[in-house]
């Protein structure tokens, strides 16, 4: 019997000497286009003139708190808080990043809304947008409500006389109180201030131990104030009471002294320098507290509100001139043109599909 000849198996599949790029490669790529130095020059040159337009001409911020209400609405959330274009061109513009101006522009105005850096190096928000109420040497009163300039009271634009009123002192309001309530109750800890025997201090915690599942899951500062309103609905009144007595005891150190006090040092504004304040001066920490704001802290005056679209408003016409519109829509329509450009190049660069084979027979 022959012995049976060795099977011959068929010759596997050569494996690739090198993989290719990897799926997050591919998915990065399909955003920057090929990593080529070419391709790379066009981001740093676009990133480049962003960052010139942002720092030197226009850009948009978020209204930090509820200081400028109901002018401005304060809310971080995207469909709810304002934001506003603005003109940086307008003072002169800064190297970005620094407060080095290339030239000077115009002069803030009296009731100007302006973007400025805070003057305090540990304020909760570094970039502030306050109304320019006091100018440089001028000496700055607030009494009865009304803003006395060098002795002479000094009214508003017809348009923002029902609007605002100055006042001597914080006010808070209900909504205020039931906000840091629900913020102690999603804590729920015991206050070093308060003495744990007294009859208002264990209503307290009960109170908050008692709200403290309805809110322990929420985020207190991004609620509105219907949501506070509800969520605190059925708090106790003298636990509330309690709970202003905290706030107004925590704000003594936030005395409201420019433009209140007659001494020298707190009503004359010094030379260089503005008194910035907020439209909602009961709740506005400003420059009653802070004081003057250098003109180098300011960033640019605020041409309006671009979003939500339901609150749009031009507050100096600017969006409605041809250097406006050019500063809003201009870098849009060269980003557009870029893309389609680029869209072009590749296509062009393409090899032609559909053409015949060359014949290789024999």
């Amino acid at each position: 019997m022959d012995a049976p000849h060795d099977i011959e198996t068929p010759p596997q599949c050569a494996e690739p000497s090198g993989s290719g790029p990897s799926s997050w490669v591919l998915a990065a790529q399909s955003f920057t286009g090929p990593w080529t130095w070419r391709n790379l020059f066009s981001w740093v040159g676009l990133i480049g003139a962003v960052l010139v337009v942002k720092g030197c001409f226009v850009d948009q911020y978020t209204i930090p708190s509820g200081s400028m209400e109901p002018t401005l609405i304060g809310d971080p959330r995207f469909f709810r808080g304002d934001r506003v274009i603005v003109n940086k061109w307008l003072f002169g513009p800064r190297i970005p990043f620094t407060k080095i101006r290339l030239w000077e522009g115009e002069a803030p105005k009296r009731w100007d809304i302006v973007v400025f850096k805070s003057v305090d190096p540990k304020s909760k928000h570094p970039v502030l947008i306050k109304r320019v109420v006091g100018l440089p040497g001028e000496t700055v009163q607030i009494r009865d409500g009304a803003i006395y300039i060098n002795d002479k009271r000094e009214d508003p634009p017809e348009e923002l006389r029902r609007l605002l009123h100055y006042t001597t002192a914080f006010t808070l309001t209900p909504t205020q109180v039931q906000g840091y309530f629900l913020r102690m109750a999603k804590e729920n800890r015991p206050l070093e201030v308060l003495n744990p025997g007294h009859p208002s201090t264990r209503l307290l915690y009960d109170e908050m131990k008692r709200f403290h599942d309805r809110v322990k899951d929420r985020d207190i500062d991004a609620l509105s104030d219907e949501e506070v309103q509800q969520l605190s609905d059925g708090a106790d009144r003298a636990a509330l009471g309690t709970v202003r007595q905290l706030i107004e005891l925590s704000m003594q150190d936030q005395q409201l002294v420019y433009g209140i006090r007659p001494e020298k040092e707190y009503s004359v504004v010094p030379e260089g320098h503005y008194f910035c304040l907020g439209d909602n001066s009961g709740q506005s920490l400003d420059g009653r507290v802070y004081g003057w704001v250098p003109k180098e802290n300011l960033i640019g005056r605020a041409a309006g509100i671009w979003w939500p679209f339901s609150h749009h408003r031009d507050f100096t016409g600017f969006t409605r001139t041809w250097q406006g519109r050019l500063l809003l829509f201009g870098p849009v329509a060269v980003l557009i043109a870029l893309e389609i450009a680029a869209r072009l190049r590749r296509r062009a660069s393409r090899p032609a599909t559909g053409q015949a084979e060359p014949d290789t027979r024999p």
